[in-house]
C-alpha cells in the first residue's frame, strides 16, 4: 500500500465520520408523516401517528376516515358502491384514497421512501 492510498483511506474514513451523524441527525429532523383529508367543506392534517376517526362531510353524507397504527382507511361512506371502503388501509408517503362520489380523498403525505413517484393500482 502506497502511501497516497493511505492518504486516501484515511480521508475517506474523517469523511465518513463527519457526514454520516450530518444524515442521521437530518432524517430525524425530517417531519412526521401527516394525513390530509380533503372534502367539500375543507381539509384537515391528521399526524399519522395519532388514533383518530374522523366523519367528514361528503357530498351525499359522511364519510368515516380512520387514522389507527401508522394507517389510515375509509371505514364508513354514503356512496352507492363502497369502492373507498374495500380499497383497504394506507400507510406510505404518497398513497391516496378516494370516494368520488362524495368529493373526499384521503392522502399520505410526506417523501416517498421507495424512490418512486407515484403507484397506481
Amino acid at each position: 500500500m502506497s502511501r497516497a492510498d493511505r492518504i486516501l483511506a484515511v480521508a475517506v474514513v474523517l469523511f465518513a465520520l463527519l457526514v454520516g451523524p450530518a444524515v442521521r441527525g437530518a432524517a430525524a429532523l425530517s417531519p412526521a408523516k401527516t394525513v390530509t383529508i380533503e372534502g367539500p367543506s375543507g381539509s384537515t392534517q391528521v399526524a399519522l401517528s395519532a388514533e383518530r376517526t374522523l366523519n367528514v362531510e361528503g357530498l351525499g353524507g359522511i364519510v368515516v376516515v380512520v387514522v389507527h397504527d401508522g394507517h389510515a382507511s375509509v371505514r364508513q361512506s354514503s356512496c352507492p358502491d363502497h369502492v373507498c371502503v374495500s380499497s383497504g388501509v394506507i400507510s406510505r408517503s404518497g398513497e391516496a384514497l378516494a370516494c368520488v362520489p362524495n368529493g373526499v380523498t384521503v392522502r399520505i403525505g410526506g417523501e416517498r421512501d421507495d424512490g418512486l413517484d407515484a403507484v397506481t393500482r
